[in-house]
């Protein structure tokens, strides 16, 4: 293999990644066409989830900017928003793309994305493109997407929609009475009529499904009977009473879903009684049948015992899945015990286990400051494409002060735009004041 062709392999790791290191790659060596590649990641957003994270249109828009090849990608850029049917992330990456081009004065390309827009679309992605209208033209803008739904309407009567596409535009336009607006072109564009029709009906549709809140007699009866079990957001809101309550339930509980459940909570909050009993169950072997084994698991992160870091540390060690006791150190952490972290980064080769061993790694070095989280979070920077934990991962670095010179540079040009803010922190601190 060429020096080149290495090269060509280092640039679409960093960029399937999002990382800066693509953008200096290709502005430290001019002379090489790394267009193919380029276009890969025009029409492929690579991002760990593109829902989660957003598009990449500007980080891959600045790639082009240094490119000699421009023309090349451009086209296939608008190739590719006329022919993407199989990814929804991948054509609003695509429409993002294309309104970068647009607001360069492209006409083509915003004739690209007018096109494109509700035509063939990808099944639950009706909208993709109407953002980019929107912020293109305005209120003229609107007034296409609210005709173009109405046509689409007229042709698939069975079809709704919301108005979340207006309350965008009334909220990023507060000067505007957006609803007068439409209602008054309504009255002339039977197609805006039947969209604003059809977003009415729904929203009685919707009103008239919604179920009442279902009323329990206390907590434990709301814990062991709600649906699926109590939402996440009801178990950040319990208050310490209601905690105190579920524990000492759990004490002298003997059913086992009703264990399961009331452990369940225990995985958000701190069990507040001798943590010798969450440990006692975390040790039972799990049957399949329940999951009191790996709530109780759950529920040791919260608490710290020299009992449990033992556990913790043999189960790293020995378990077929090490990934699942890491947690444990969240509140156990000892000096030393990044080698053993740095070791199983080091393993990891599937996205999935990449990205939960970033999530798990931002918890115990947030929880514990120390020099020693360099290692194994940069081994995690070099192998995600998640934007968000890396964002995460490096403020751990930065307030550690461990954030190496040349993460340091590739942060300006980070796929993640609030990552690219994070340099500019960095900057602010001296290179003496910092490990490299």
């Amino acid at each position: 293999m060429t020096d080149i062709e290495i090269l060509k392999r280092q640039f679409l790791h960093a960029l399937k990644r999002g990382t800066g290191e693509a953008y200096l790659i290709v502005k430290e060596h001019p002379k090489i066409d790394f267009s193919n590649q380029i276009i890969q990641g025009a029409l492929n957003i690579f991002a760990y989830d593109g829902q989660s994270e957003g598009d990449r249109a500007t980080y891959i828009f600045d790639i082009i900017s240094i490119s000699k090849q421009k023309d090349k990608i451009r086209k296939a850029v608008l190739q590719g928003l006329a022919k993407e049917q199989d990814d929804t992330w991948n054509l609003t990456h695509l429409f993002a793309l294309a309104k970068l081009y647009a607001q360069q004065n492209d006409t083509e390309a915003k004739q690209a994305i007018y096109d494109r827009f509700l035509n063939n679309p990808i099944t639950g992605a009706d909208w993709a493109g109407a953002y980019e209208i929107l912020e293109l033209d305005g209120l003229n803008g609107l007034f296409y997407v609210a005709e173009k739904f109405g046509k689409h309407i007229e042709q698939h009567p069975d079809d709704w929609q919301d108005d979340g596409i207006i309350r965008h535009f009334q909220a990023e336009h507060q000067n505007i009475q957006v609803a007068e607006e439409l209602q008054k072109k309504a009255r002339t564009n039977k197609f805006i009529r039947l969209y604003l029709d059809n977003i009415q009906r729904t929203e009685i549709n919707q009103n008239t499904q919604r179920t009442k809140p279902q009323k329990y007699k206390d907590i434990i009866d709301e814990v062991l009977n709600s649906k699926a079990h109590i939402s996440f957001a009801r178990m950040r809101k319990l208050t310490e009473e209601e905690i105190n309550t579920i524990a000492k339930h759990l004490l002298k509980e003997t059913d086992q879903a009703n264990m399961e459940c009331l452990l369940d909570i225990f995985g958000f909050n701190k069990f507040p009684y001798d943590s010798q009993l969450i440990l006692d169950y975390a040790k039972q072997k799990g049957t399949g049948k329940n999951k009191i084994t790996e709530n109780a698991i759950k529920a040791l992160k919260h608490l710290k015992s020299k009992d449990i870091r033992d556990f913790a540390v043999d189960k790293i060690q020995t378990a077929k899945n090490p990934i699942d006791y890491l947690e444990l150190l969240i509140s156990n952490y000892r000096s030393g015990d990044s080698k053993l972290l740095t070791e199983i980064a080091e393993k990891a080769k599937n996205v999935h286990e990449i990205e939960r061993l970033a999530g798990i790694y931002t918890d115990i070095f947030n929880g514990n400051n120390t020099k020693s989280c360099k290692k194994p979070l940069e081994i995690l920077y070099s192998k995600m494409n998640c934007a968000l934990h890396r964002k995460d991962i490096i403020e751990i670095m930065l307030h550690n002060n461990v954030l190496s010179n040349t993460i340091e540079k590739e942060l300006h040009y980070d796929c993640n735009l609030k990552t690219r803010m994070i340099a500019l922190q960095a900057r602010a601190l001296h290179p003496s004041d910092r490990n490299f």
